[in-house]
């Protein structure tokens, strides 16, 4: 049995172990090593070069596969010098530990590690066969939960728990997430005879304008609600007495099963079809990101289980809620649809990303606690 100081250390090394987006290897492999000192093999699942997930599993081979899910990459940290505490000193203050991470997400993935840890000794007598699932890339595109998808990682997979910060609530459903780009392409002049260029600005404006209007019958989800989109960048131009001959603007779609992505994608090409119709429009849409929403119903076995073992470590009866967020569960429900998904991990949402990122160390250690009486009790 795990005491808490060696789950502290193990917090504490990783988030020691900067691993922002691109560069997550050097906490797969020292977790492969942890959890070899512990008797568990685990698997590399290389991405590229400085990039890595890991699979690890235990239990017995005939039962059913529950998979604990985690990311292991961060965002950057900003600048460093903001930061109250080292951003990658993992420093221990007020009953807190600060680091890049600590909440999003290394907290619950040490979590979901020393509770395997511990199942692993009682491993003949799990009801269920424990697959822990580290990804890469999850914090921008999701390239490693989609390899894992690809190399079969869940496909025998019946459920996961996903360890994302989740504020003491058990989230059953969040929307997708679908990140465009719409390029406009015109012509160079100078601004004293625009009649002679194509103003690409100008142009890219008028889907701007028209952009709503791709959602104005999208039904409402019962469960998630209206879809979310919003124009997030926008560039143009290069100097101020020239038409400028390119232009482009990013934006983000929060979808709904009632209206997903290839819904959404469909919208913005026939919007987009219908504009370049005009003489001198010359718009294109590429795709940035694209996560699937994710629904699992809140009375759904799986869902109160969760609910009850959070409610008998921490004595809280956790609300049911949803998440607007997206998670590597959109790549998962992708190449598993009867996948059915569970999201509850340590931390407050609203630390995700934060200067001075901190977790309560009570609430790491619950969730531990957590996991193991899910798992147990399935």
């Amino acid at each position: 049995m795990m005491q808490k100081t060696s789950q502290l250390e193990l917090l504490q090394a990783l988030l020691q172990r900067p691993s922002v987006n691109g560069d997550e290897r050097r906490v797969t492999e020292y977790l492969a090593e942890f959890l070899a000192n512990h008797g568990i093999t685990s698997e590399l699942i290389e991405l590229s070069p400085g990039r890595a997930g890991l699979v690890a599993e235990i239990g017995p081979q005939n039962r059913p596969v529950v998979a604990l899910a985690a990311h292991a990459d961060t965002v950057a940290v900003g600048e460093a010098d903001n930061w109250q505490y080292p951003p990658f000193a993992a420093t221990v203050a007020n009953k807190r530990i600060y680091g890049r991470g600590a909440v999003d997400m290394k907290g619950g993935l040490a979590a979901m590690v020393c509770a395997v840890v511990a199942l692993h000794e009682q491993e003949s007598s799990l009801p269920v066969r424990v697959r822990l699932i580290v990804s890469t890339d999850e914090e921008v595109g999701g390239l490693g939960a989609a390899q894992l998808v690809a190399t079969g990682h869940l496909k025998d997979v019946v459920a996961v728990v996903i360890g994302e910060a989740t504020s003491g609530e058990v989230q059953y459903a969040h929307n997708g997430s679908f990140d465009y780009q719409v390029t406009s392409i015109g012509k160079l002049a100078h601004s004293s005879q625009p009649q002679l260029g194509v103003n690409a600005v100008m142009n890219l404006v008028q889907f701007i304008n028209q952009e709503p209007t791709v959602f104005a019958n999208a039904p409402v989800s019962e469960v998630l609600g209206p879809v979310i989109h919003s124009v997030t960048v926008f560039h143009g131009g290069e100097q101020l007495n020239s038409i400028p001959d390119q232009a482009y603007l990013q934006g983000n779609v929060r979808t709904i099963p009632e209206f997903d992505n290839e819904q959404t994608k469909a919208g913005f090409e026939r919007l987009i079809t219908q504009l370049n119709q005009q003489p001198g429009v010359n718009l294109s849409l590429s795709v940035v990101a694209d996560f699937a929403p994710v629904v699992t119903a809140p009375t759904n076995p799986l869902v109160q289980q969760m609910q009850q073992a959070v409610a008998a470590v921490t004595g809280v009866q956790p609300p049911l809620a949803i998440s607007n967020g997206a998670t590597d569960a959109s790549r998962y429900v992708i190449g598993n649809p009867a996948l059915e998904v569970v999201i509850y991990g340590p931390g407050d949402e609203a630390q995700s990303h934060q200067v001075d990122e901190s977790l309560p160390l009570d609430e790491y250690y619950q969730a531990i606690e957590i996991y193991q009486r899910f798992i147990m009790r399935l």
